[in-house]
């Protein structure tokens, strides 16, 4: 589901406008508006003849093409529309044999508990005790009627003003029967499955026993008891390591850590548990004074024998082969596409899993071409983004007098500095994280301090021009050398210091770019790229092209450092070696405003208008390309993959303003002007 994440805590559950190609009706309900979209489709809020409201899942056409997933879709729907209770969503209706099969759930207005801790952080321990007996109160019923939900996480639970419900069960199926995935993938979402469901066996309703001690742990914490810095590591964890759980209350601690035993039968069932519960007084609205799930006085708390949830000595015995793990990456709060994901470990070795939203089969049939998430709160379109080099914060600068930091992790802003500086154009970071460093409109280059979130002095022997002129801003490998490229010069500082160590006479360069061993600089200028020696003269090389007509507007090295290139009138690129030209890759895009190589990858990424000075605004179908991304294969000099932003309908035509690769490459941001003012996000296989 494409999220909408607001900073300040804040969190909306506001519904969106049908669209002019939304169906109006499903089966007998009438659609009202869009609740969201998933990897298996879009859920839309519907109305019954009656009044009720109800949230309707349209499965997308290519998925319900197959007879595998429409069986699976109606015996897992049959199954769910048994389960009643207080603290669940019940199914209500679904219609497998339609076209497109769709499901009806009761509506339940209110905030995930992913939506409210990431809003308001984590809660006390009365809070989670009264959340947990709601939340083990609705598995109950669904264990009762011999299911399992199998994808219990804190975005499937929402928390109503009278208590907790578990919604999506979808996915829910028979105890004990076929998982239903196919080789290579997993339902579920990492951080919250069980070891025997990364595994791939069969489950049993103490697979949810351990997803409801995963998310206890995330409503006092604000992080799953496995939290890692990238998700081999996090599914290393889950079968091998004892949870993370100091941070936690004894009863709680002690509660938690008996759902969390490695072994299942060494779990309490949802019975247990709830005898053990016992949460009396009124209900508390969330954000009220005093509590949030209602947490109230009169909280009573019977604690469960201590059992160890450590993993059996040896750890357990896994197929697959090893693999490096991937630096950190930004995730979605919903389950994404990771394909080939691996554990590097000593004594556990981990298959390759796809991780993936309800019902989807295989990454095949993942959408990664629509956002994941989107970052929400800029006053205006963000212009420039940058990721720190772990991927664990993005930056993000923009016209209105604001430089953001984001936590890609949680989607919670770090800070903001209002007002300073008063327009970044472009945003570096050093290598070790620990500096951010800004082009801004005034001329200045600036940099800030990550961890004190404090202005550092500026670069002393930097020359602002008469006339600001945005710069283009590059860090070297070694984080020892700032680049700035602009007004006719490449500037080179000591970043350290802020001494400058080189001023080159340099054009009209408009991009700027290190070679990855930090011994050259590129620039674009005009028709051109050159490339600098740092330690060299003041002589550049210089790699152009008859057939280009247009400027560049920026420069692309490869990440093996081999191929030098210039996004502009498409994307033109040459062997650094010989200056031979090897492609051009031909663009839908009228002009290319922002251009990269994935991290990793030979695959280039870029975008930009739709749109010439001299074409019709009305002519939407070439406006459309300007909300649109393209991944082009250098091999083939195709687009392999396009990617389309959730952007709303206005009068003018969109304009990719920002873009970034996480440096791991599964994680692409992008800005979009000039009438959204979001940063959205795609997971990349």
């Amino acid at each position: 589901m494409t999220e909408s994440i607001r900073p300040g805590g804040t969190w909306s559950s506001a519904v969106e406008p049908l669209r002019p190609g939304d169906p109006r009706t499903v089966g007998p309900y009438r659609l009202e508006g869009r609740l969201g979209a998933g990897g298996m489709g879009q859920v839309f809020l519907g109305t019954s003849a009656s009044g009720r409201q109800v949230a309707v899942k349209l499965i997308r056409p290519e998925l319900a093409g197959t007879a595998h997933f429409r069986e699976r879709f109606a015996r897992e729907a049959a199954a769910a529309r048994q389960v009643g209770g207080f603290h669940t969503a019940q199914v209500v209706d679904a219609d497998p044999a339609a076209e497109p099969p769709w499901l009806a759930t009761a509506f339940v207005p209110g905030p995930t508990l992913q939506q409210l801790v990431d809003a308001d952080g984590p809660r006390d321990t009365v809070a989670v005790l009264r959340l947990g007996a709601g939340i083990a109160e609705g598995l109950a019923a669904i264990h009762r009627c011999g299911l399992v939900h199998r994808d219990l996480k804190p975005g499937n639970v929402i928390v109503a003003e009278d208590g907790p419900r578990i919604i999506d069960f979808g996915i829910a199926h028979e105890s004990g029967a076929d998982a239903m995935t196919r080789t290579g993938s997993v339902i579920g979402t990492y951080a919250y499955m069980s070891p025997e469901q990364v595994r791939g066996d069969a489950l049993s309703p103490a697979s949810d026993v351990f997803a409801f001690g995963s998310v206890l742990a995330f409503a006092a914490t604000g992080r799953s008891p496995f939290d890692a810095t990238t998700v081999p590591a996090i599914v290393h964890r889950v079968v091998a390591e004892p949870p993370q759980l100091d941070a936690l209350a004894t009863p709680l601690r002690e509660l938690v850590g008996a759902c969390l035993a490695k072994d299942p039968a060494r779990r309490p069932d949802m019975d247990e548990v709830l005898a053990r519960l016992s949460v009396t007084g009124p209900g508390v609205a969330p954000g009220a004074p005093g509590g949030a799930f209602g947490a109230a006085p009169g909280v009573a708390f019977h604690a469960l024998p201590t059992q160890s949830a450590a993993a059996p000595p040896g750890g357990p015995d896994l197929p697959g082969a090893l693999t490096a793990p991937a630096p950190a990456t930004a995730l979605s709060r919903r389950t994404l596409l990771l394909g080939g994901i691996g554990v590097a470990a000593a004594a556990v070795a981990v298959p390759a899993y796809v991780f993936r939203d309800s019902w989807l089969g295989s990454a095949s049939e993942q959408d990664q071409t629509r956002p994941v998430a989107r970052l929400e709160g800029h006053p205006q379109s963000p212009v420039c983004l940058a990721f720190s080099p772990d991927g664990r914060t993005l930056a993000a600068g923009g016209s209105a007098g604001e430089l953001w930091l984001w936590d890609t992790v949680t989607r919670r802003t770090i800070t903001k500095f209002e007002g300073e500086p008063p327009h970044v154009y472009r945003l570096a970071f050093s290598p070790d994280g620990r500096t951010l460093v800004g082009s801004c409109q005034d001329g200045t280059l600036r940099r800030w301090d990550v961890r004190t979130r404090t202005p550092l002095p500026g670069l002393s022997g930097f020359e602002a021009l008469s006339i600001p002129i945005p710069y283009s801003l590059a860090v070297s490998p070694d984080g020892a050398v700032l680049a700035a490229a602009g007004g006719g010069t490449l500037q080179l500082f000591d970043l350290a210091s802020g001494r400058r160590l080189k001023k080159i006479e340099a054009g009209e360069p408009s991009g700027v770019l290190f070679t990855p061993d930090g011994k050259a600089v590129a620039t674009a200028s005009r028709q051109r790229v050159l490339l600098w020696e740092v330690d060299g003269g003041e002589q550049p090389r210089t790699f152009t092209d008859d057939s280009v007509e247009f400027r560049f507007n920026r420069v692309l090295i490869s990440p093996d450092g081999k191929t030098i290139g210039g996004a502009g009138p498409g994307v033109h690129l040459w062997d650094r070696a010989t200056g031979r030209h090897t492609a051009t890759l031909t663009s839908p895009h009228r002009r290319l405003e922002e251009a990269a190589y994935r991290p990793g990858h030979s695959m280039i990424a870029g975008g930009g208008f739709g749109l010439g000075p001299d074409d019709d605004v009305k002519d939407k179908t070439r406006a459309a390309t300007g909300s649109t991304i393209s991944l082009w294969d250098p091999k083939t000099g195709r687009v392999a993959l396009t990617l389309t932003a959730d952007l709303e309908e206005s009068a003018g035509a969109p304009l990719l303003s920002a873009l970034a690769f996480s440096p791991d490459g599964k994680t692409l941001a992008a800005a979009f002007s000039p009438s959204d003012s979001t940063i959205q996000l795609w997971q990349l296989a």
